[in-house]
């Protein structure tokens, strides 16, 4: 029953080790991008190496912004808000 939590510490206390598989993977993904190239690029932007890589980073930092900007105000209230409970 209580493996479960050990077994989550032991990932935690790696976790300078997890952060550097994930970071040889994405390079890897990268180096691997700018070989391997689609049969037929379907738009004429996808032709060219490393696309995808900038299209996800784009709209990763959107929605970041869009999150940060306009949903967040809407979920954050004063710690009053509800009153004495």
């Amino acid at each position: 029953m209580n493996s479960l939590g050990t077994f989550f510490e032991l990932l935690r206390s790696k976790h300078g080790l997890w952060r550097n598989v994930f970071l040889v993977a994405l390079v890897a993904l990268v180096v691997i991008n700018l070989f391997v190239r689609p049969e037929e690029p379907h738009f004429g932007l996808d032709a060219y190496p490393g696309f995808f890589l900038v299209l996800g980073l784009i709209a990763g930092v959107l929605m970041i912004v869009i999150l940060e900007k306009v949903i967040r105000p809407l979920l954050v209230r004063k710690e009053d808000f509800y009153g004495d409970v």
